[in-house]
């Protein structure tokens, strides 16, 4: 998933976006796949009543089947969640509310799902360790069962959180996850660390990127 709002920049070949160049208000969430690989069954791309209060934040949505195996589908969500802050602005709830609905839709049987998102939510320990991250503070385990893809009190797949937001804030939060309900994460890496000079900025947002490996099959990954 990427958040640059760049309407310039086109995918390599054999690759495409969903959700290219969409905006909400001025965030954006645009997911790029392996067209060569997959094809979309389902797609859902959207904002607006998501957090009105900024006139919205965006999320991408679709449910993928393997063109080696039509059988096996995947449904990827990317979305860039409203801010948590305040809890008494019900932010979390209603974007969790709007994103359940996405994924019941796309996957209305379930099924293997994996969520990309600036959840703008950070962990109980990272509150713990900084103490004016107020609002909202979830685990892996809590913000997937909000969302409807995970049913368990076991933790799920998930890649190690870390304080990737923003470059103007010193890269003190950490709220940028992918999160899945099937197969184990082999690896991961955070990319741009140190950032690189062309995020500088007084008012810069760059968030450093992350990836992730997630294996769901002996022969099979997904990245």
């Amino acid at each position: 998933m990427l958040e640059v709002p760049n309407t310039k920049y086109s995918p390599p070949p054999g690759w495409a976006a969903i959700g290219a160049y969409h905006s909400c208000g001025y965030n954006w969430a645009t997911l790029f796949y392996d067209a060569d690989k997959r094809s979309i069954v389902a797609s859902d791309v959207g904002g607006g009543d998501y957090d009105p209060s900024i006139s919205g934040r965006s999320y991408s949505a679709a449910t993928f089947s393997s063109k080696e195996d039509s059988a096996m589908t995947l449904t990827m969500m990317g979305a860039h969640f409203p801010q948590t802050l305040n809890a008494s602005t019900h932010a979390y709830e209603d974007a969790t509310a709007v994103l359940k609905g996405i994924f019941a839709k796309l996957a209305p049987s379930g099924g293997n799902m994996v969520l990309m998102a600036d959840t703008n939510t950070e962990s109980p320990q990272a509150a713990a360790v900084k103490p004016d991250h107020h609002g909202v503070n979830k685990t892996n385990q809590a913000l997937a069962t909000d969302l409807g893809m995970w049913h368990s009190q076991a933790d799920p797949p998930a890649a190690p959180l870390y304080y990737g937001c923003c470059f103007s804030d010193g890269f003190q939060w950490q709220g940028d996850r992918v999160v899945a309900n099937f197969g184990s994460v082999t690896s991961s890496e955070v990319l741009f660390d140190p950032a690189p000079s062309w995020a500088a900025g007084p008012k810069s947002e760059f968030h450093k990127g992350m990836r992730a490996m997630l294996e769901y099959s002996p022969r099979r990954r997904a990245e």
